[in-house]
């Protein structure tokens, strides 16, 4: 009796790990940059006077992880290129697939390369560089 029941239990047991081990594991893929907000005009060119738009793709992110973004000028004389000139962070709201960060500068943009990290809940987990031109 006590065999059946140990037995019992470790095949509840290996049900429920092979079940979690099945589970679809968070993801967050193909970050881009666009000058449009739907990201149709993907591009890592811009004029000075564009607003930047940070796109990448998640799925089964649950719902109030924190997405942070550190941007940076690389070649600027005037900007340091170890320290971020923006920090901008949301929370998801588990309701879409795509994330968008939007970034404006009430002047122009210097004519530098730039790059920006992406973090998840404090884990740098992506980065794109692209550049301004005249």
């Amino acid at each position: 009796m006590i065999i059946k029941k140990i037995f019992v239990l470790f095949v509840l047991l290996a049900i429920m790990v092979s079940l979690a081990s099945c589970a679809p594991k968070p993801s967050v893929s193909n970050f881009y940059m666009a000058k449009d907000d739907q990201g149709t005009n993907k591009t890592t060119t811009f004029a000075q006077t564009d607003a930047f738009n940070l796109f990448f793709d998640v799925g089964n992110v649950p719902s109030g992880t924190t997405f942070e973004t550190r941007w940076y000028v690389l070649n600027s004389s005037s900007q340091d290129p170890t320290t971020p000139f923006q920090d901008l962070s949301q929370n998801y709201d588990g309701t879409s697939t795509t994330l968008r960060f939007h970034l404006t500068n009430t002047g122009n943009w210097p004519v530098s390369q730039y790059r920006v990290d992406i973090y998840e809940s404090g884990n740098q987990i992506g980065q794109v560089q692209f550049s301004v031109s005249q």
